[in-house]
């Protein structure tokens, strides 16, 4: 019987009918990603940490603005008693070839335009450590061994607007102030130049309009605007840089900081 069955099982083998092994496919098994959301919300509360540091740094910076903006009020001010103060400096103002003419002409439209711009340098500033403030309150408000994603990326994405919308404005505000600054200081120059030589200009001038004579205090007074106005100019610029530097490493950081935090939650949600 024994033969029987295996050569019948052997004709069946033959004629195709006997059922045939099956060949197991290996199972599909999805690969584990190389990092958990852990990790990567623990590198992007470290990003947002450096943008935190940065400003907990400029922070005596930022604050010194306040007092430059009301130190170039005064500076404004005293350019404007400058023009004021004096008819040959007046009479110069109006008819020397200063450079930005349609502009420093018009010496009203100079003083208003500069201190409309102080004036909205100002507010940016309060909007900016406003902004500031709050961002670094709710960082502290965060763990690095518990942050979730969805709490990293909800301050990263206020830093990447809010707070960035803010520096830019402060920045923008110190440019305008710059620009103008840079006309009061052509402006200061060529009265400079005209009180310690005469020109060709000076003297056709002198024919047509009758110029009075400088008197004594109008050189040291003209001379003391001048170097105000360079002084500002000069303390304007480092701020600028300095704003210029500290928003591209913030911008770096948070930019960090809200791809970690989206890739987080994505490994979060899939659990």
């Amino acid at each position: 019987m024994k033969r029987v069955i295996a050569l019948v099982s052997v004709v069946l083998m033959l004629g195709g009918c006997a059922p045939q092994p099956e060949i197991q496919q290996p199972a599909i098994i999805p690969p584990k990603p190389c990092i958990n959301a852990a990790q990567l919300n623990a590198y992007g509360y470290d990003h947002l940490e450096r943008v935190a540091r940065l400003l907990r740094e400029d922070k005596k910076n930022i604050e010194s603005f306040e007092m430059f903006i009301n130190t170039m009020k005064g500076t404004v001010d005293n350019y404007a008693d400058m023009i004021k103060s004096s008819v040959y400096i007046s009479n110069v103002v109006r008819f020397l070839p200063i450079p930005y003419a349609g502009e420093v002409s018009n010496t009203t439209k100079l003083i208003s335009k500069t201190l409309l711009n102080l004036g909205g340098a100002a507010s940016a500033l309060n909007r900016y450590k406003n902004s500031s403030e709050y961002f670094l309150a709710n960082f502290d408000k965060l763990n690095r061994s518990t942050a979730k994603g969805s709490e990293i990326a909800k301050l990263a994405l206020y830093a990447d607007t809010k707070l960035m919308d803010d520096a830019q404005d402060l920045e923008n505000g110190l440019k305008e102030i710059s620009a103008s600054t840079q006309m009061m200081a052509a402006t200061t120059q060529a009265i400079a130049d005209a009180l310690e030589r005469t020109n060709g200009y000076v003297n056709n001038a002198k024919n047509f309009v009758g110029f009075s004579k400088p008197e004594g205090e109008d050189t040291s007074t003209v001379i003391q605007s001048r170097n105000s106005i360079n002084a500002r100019m000069g303390q304007l610029s480092q701020k600028i840089g300095s704003l210029e530097m500290s928003g591209k490493s913030h911008r770096f950081n948070i930019v960090k900081a809200r791809i970690y935090s989206q890739l987080a939650m994505q490994l979060e949600g899939s659990k």
